[in-house]
């Protein structure tokens, strides 16, 4: 799949040129961008591979790609990004970023268009944009017509190749110096920001967006459409708390099945907690994936929806609930 992501990315690249034939030398490319899928059909629970390239002359730089939001992506996951090394060969290079997706739920989607800023040999800055991407996530319920039971958990196999101790140093040592350097670029920005009513401004604008705000508007909203829509409450419900966590305590979940949860260790300052939060989320799984929908679906998710509530305006913050 790697192998056909990247051939095609040449592929988009040599025909979106528009520099003339010249005899002899090849003459430098103008900076080009291209975005592939692959594959371009996805099924629900698909990890897709999304290749970001744009060529450009010798001694160009691109700076990092920022990956759209999750609301833009509609029914996928984003779960990683990576810069590859950059190709050269002769009169172009081609600077690629791969990202993985996973595919959610069922629906057709578009790629958002991506801004990209490239840099000159002379410092000459350059803005390019990518054109949107159509794609779409259908059902893999044909491919079972007779299966009523739910998958199981599947683990990986004995001897499955790994990422190497090696390479998974090497990450980890690039991570923290990027870390590091990030935390300093923030410092000096924070010691250059301006005072007074910049600051008081900066505050009520964080305090507008409070994880908990949020998480408490949706469970109200999913707990309001729970008796005419269960299904869909349900998935707003779980969602909620998904976000809620991996905003409030740093818990990265939003992309892990219930399954997966039950066997992960929460932040120190949410064990307490986190017990009801994963019954919850493992009866709405139930409740949603189920074949036939349960009898008492709809009162049942009402209910989730708002013990929810509650427990997410007990973790509010002492001094902000004064």
């Amino acid at each position: 799949m790697t192998r056909a992501a990247a051939a095609l990315l040449a592929l988009a690249l040599a025909c979106s040129g528009d520099e003339p034939a010249g005899e002899g030398a090849a003459a430098p490319p103008a900076p080009k961008a291209a975005v592939v899928i692959e594959p371009p059909q996805l099924r629900v629970g698909d990890v897709a591979i999304v290749e970001v390239a744009v060529a450009t002359p010798p001694g160009y730089a691109v700076r990092p790609l920022v990956p759209p939001d999750s609301a833009s992506l509609g029914p996928l996951w984003l779960l990683d990004a990576e810069a590859l090394p950059v190709e050269k060969q002769g009169q172009r290079w081609t600077h690629r970023t791969r990202l993985r997706v996973r595919a959610r739920e069922v629906g057709a989607g578009t790629w958002p268009a991506l801004a990209l800023e490239l840099v000159g040999p002379e410092g000459l800055r350059t803005r390019l944009e990518t054109a949107p991407r159509p794609f779409e996530v259908v059902s893999i319920l044909p491919s079972f017509p007779d299966r009523l039971a739910p998958f199981p958990l599947r683990r990986p196999e004995r001897g499955a190749p790994g990422p190497s101790p090696l390479v998974a140093a090497a990450g980890g040592a690039v991570a923290a110096l990027a870390a590091v350097a990030a935390v300093a670029l923030v410092r000096r920005s924070r010691r250059r920001s301006a005072k007074g009513a910049a600051l008081a401004a900066d505050a009520a604008a964080r305090a507008s967006s409070a994880p908990w705000q949020e998480a408490l508007a949706e469970l109200a909203a999913a707990a309001a459409e729970a008796d005419t829509d269960w299904r869909g409450s349900a998935d707003r419900c779980a969602g909620a708390l998904r976000r809620y966590a991996a905003r409030r305590w740093s818990f990265a979940i939003e992309c892990r099945t219930s399954e997966e949860l039950a066997a992960l260790a929460p932040p120190f300052a949410l064990a307490l907690r986190w017990p009801a939060a994963l019954a919850w989320l493992r009866e709405l799984d139930a409740l949603r994936f189920r074949p036939l929908p349960a009898p008492d679906a709809a009162a049942r998710v009402r209910r989730i929806a708002e013990d929810a509530r509650r427990w997410v305006a007990d973790t509010i913050p002492p001094e902000v609930a004064r």
